[in-house]
This record gives C-alpha cells, structure tokens and sequence, in this order.
C-alpha cells in the first residue's frame, strides 16, 4: 500500500492531471488485481489449520508456487485486457492515454505480485513475518526513488512521465517476489508432485475470498471511477482520499492476516477458547487504532493531506471527503477482522454475501442517488460507503456470535 501511496504522491507532485489519470488506472487494476489475490489468501489459514493438525506443511511449498503462478497468468491477462473498459469509461484523450499506458505495463507486475504473496503466505503460515516485512519496507524506498527518477527523468534516467509510476512498480514487484523466493532455498528440494486435491482445497475457501474483495474493492473503485464524471478537481481529491484511507486500513487488514493465522490454528487443534481469545484481542485491537486514526483524520485533515499536494482546490475537496473516511473507521477496522477470524474458521460464502449486500444493495446505490440526483457530488458517494461499512460489519459480527454460539453449544 505505500507503495501505492508514493506513487500518488510523486503524481500530485507531478501534475493534477496525472494524479486523477493515475488514480483512475488503479481504479479499474485494483479490483482485479487484489481481488485475484483472494485466491491466495486462502493459503495461510488453511496450513495453519494442518499445523494445528500436527502435519508438516513444507511438501505444500511447490504447490503453493504452482497455484501462485496460475493466479498470476490470470490477474496478468484480465488486467491486460481491461484497456479495453478505457475508451467506454470515456475520461477524455488525454486521461484516456495515460491510464491505458499505465495498465499496459503495470499488467505484467502481476506476476511478481502473486509470487511475493504465494511465498508471504507460505511463512505467513508458519507465524515467519519478519522477512517479508523487510523486503516491503526495503521495497518502499526503491519505489519512491524510481518513481521520482523516471518521471522527471533525474538521476540519469530516462523521462517517462506519467508512465514511469508504473514502470517503477513493475520493478519493484519483480524485486520483491525475487528477493523473498531467495529465502525460501531450504524448501527447494522438498517434493515438486503438485497436490491437485489441495489446489481444489485452497480454490474452493480462496474462491468466496475473492469475490468478498472483489465487491469491497470494486465499490470503493467504481466511486473513483463514477466520481471521474465530476471534475478533474473532485477526482483528485478522490483519490487522495482513497489513497489515505486505505493506508489506514491496511493495519486492521494485517490485523485480520494474523488473527486468520492463530484461529486456523486454534481451530485445527480444536482449542474452542483460543479462537474465542484471538477474536477478542484482534477486535480491541482494530478498534484502538480505528479511534486513532479516526481522530487523525477529523482533527488535521489539512496536515494529512498537505503531505500530497500544495493544490488548494484539490485540499479543499480532499477534507471534505476525509471526513467521510473518519467516520467509518470504526466499521471499516471491525468488518475486516471479522472476516479475518470467519476465515480462519473456513467461513467464507456467507461473509461475501454480507458484504455484497452492505455495498451493492445499499451502499452503491445510495451513493449515486446522492451524488448524481442530490447534488452531493463526490461526498454523496463516500456517505454511501460510510453507511454500507457499518452495515457489512453488523452483519459479519451477527455471523461470528452464530459461530462462537455454536462452540458454546459443542462444549465450550
């Protein structure tokens, strides 16, 4: 996500052109790429619950790169082939340009992604999170800079402009797929036979998975992209806004990584009371930083702001859409660890219909009401989130008391 972050930050540095442009490409690559991801998310659970079984996992390694790289080819096409929404979406020549050039390239780093994260997922499983911790941190830097050298061609480099965000992140996912499998040697000469019935496995929990960020990613990205119909001004601030807020939500989202972890483990030993711990601590946890974060945004929204753009009618815009961010915090950390847990507990399917329903039968719809026929503009859309993130997390917190009263019931 921070590396999204520099890559906002170098095009509001850029140009209010090229930030609306970059914003809107990631906007029609994010929901395919992360979404595919989902695919993979389901990897760590489903090895710790095997773990807590008592069986080693590290003949699973081969398999898991194999499925990795089956996600990658798919996320690499779909993506590729998403320059053809461009001319229909209709942002004007030159934003039209700029985001199909950006797509083009930044297609292929869907390899090097879903590679970092089969491997991630893998250690991830085994409780190992410090190294590819690192090689993320490590890969934020080099973002930055290459970003900065490739789009004002400093430091020797060619100019490429707009184009150079997404040569940067091409190069930066390669490198940290490259720089975690190096650390996986040890596993390299575990079994390569592909267990066909634990890619069904990983398939069949990934696949509810990836429908669940599929809806949740693509209602936050079809807002950008309806906001795009606004003014170049409203879909900058929009971007920024979604930038800022889905940096703050990645702490709750690792959050729900790790407790996914400790409960597929605790599930797979069958060690009721532990789930019901790890749910608890996890949820105090989100909300300690959702009421910080939240407060951030409500009391220095200029401050925040300010860190990506001096453009006084891009910040005028921005504060009033973080103060839609501020106030779903709490939703937005609760929902998420949520579903956490429910995967660790192999509950997928009903979390993706409750997410569905919170964005696409309400919050969506809402939304464009308010924007489009209420005069709301870009703030009617972020009320709509608002409102469907509260809903999504009643909703995923009525299905995990059903579960946890379901223990009680077995002998808790």
């Amino acid at each position: 996500m921070l590396i999204g972050t520099g890559d906002m930050i170098i095009a509001g540095r850029y140009s209010r052109e090229c930030l609306a442009a970059i914003g809107l490409a990631i906007s029609i690559a994010n929901p395919i790429m992360i979404s595919l991801l989902g695919f993979q998310f389901s990897i760590s659970p489903l090895l710790a619950q095997k773990r807590g079984n008592g069986e080693s996992i590290d003949d699973y390694f081969w398999t898991i790169m194999f499925y990795s790289l089956l996600v990658s080819v798919v996320s690499c096409a779909l993506t590729f082939l998403s320059i053809y929404l461009v001319p229909w979406l209709d942002y004007g020549i030159n934003l039209n340009n700029i985001i199909v050039e950006y797509l083009i390239i930044t297609s292929f780093s869907a390899f090097g992604l879903c590679l970092y994260q089969g491997a991630k997922e893998f250690f991830q499983s085994q409780e190992k999170t410090m190294s590819a911790n690192i090689i993320a941190l490590l890969a934020v830097g080099v973002n930055l800079f290459f970003n900065y050298a490739f789009v004002f061609g400093k430091f020797g480099m060619p100019e490429f402009k707009e184009t150079g965000l997404a040569w940067a992140s091409l190069g930066v996912r390669l490198f940290m797929a490259l720089a975690l499998f190096s650390l996986t040697r040890k596993y390299w000469k575990t079994s390569r036979k592909i267990q066909w019935s634990f890619i069904k496995e990983m398939s069949r929990l990934g696949g509810p998975i990836s429908l669940i960020l599929f809806f949740e990613i693509m209602a936050f990205c079809s807002v950008t992209l309806f906001v795009g119909k606004f003014a170049e001004i409203q879909t900058a601030a929009n971007n920024l806004a979604l930038n800022i807020g889905s940096l703050s939500f990645m702490i709750p989202l690792s959050i729900s990584a790790a407790v996914g972890v400790k409960v597929g483990h605790a599930y797979g030993e069958k060690n009721y009371q532990s789930v019901v711990t790890y749910s608890q601590v996890s949820l105090f946890v989100s909300f300690c930083f959702a009421l910080v974060m939240g407060s951030v945004f409500y009391f220095f929204p200029d401050v925040v702001i300010s860190l990506y753009t001096d453009d006084v009618l891009v910040i005028d815009w921005a504060k009033k859409l973080l103060f839609w961010v501020a106030c779903f915090q709490l939703f937005d950390g609760a929902q998420v660890t949520i579903a956490g847990i429910l995967r660790g507990l192999s509950v997928t399917k009903a979390a993706s219909y409750a997410i569905f329903f919170g964005y696409w039968i309400i919050g969506i719809p809402l939304g464009y009401y308010l924007g489009f026929h209420r005069g709301f503009e870009a703030q009617g859309f972020w009320i709509g989130l608002a409102i469907s993130l509260a809903v999504v997390s009643i909703m995923l917190g009525m299905i995990l008391r059903k579960k946890i009263q379901a223990f009680t019931t077995e002998g808790l």
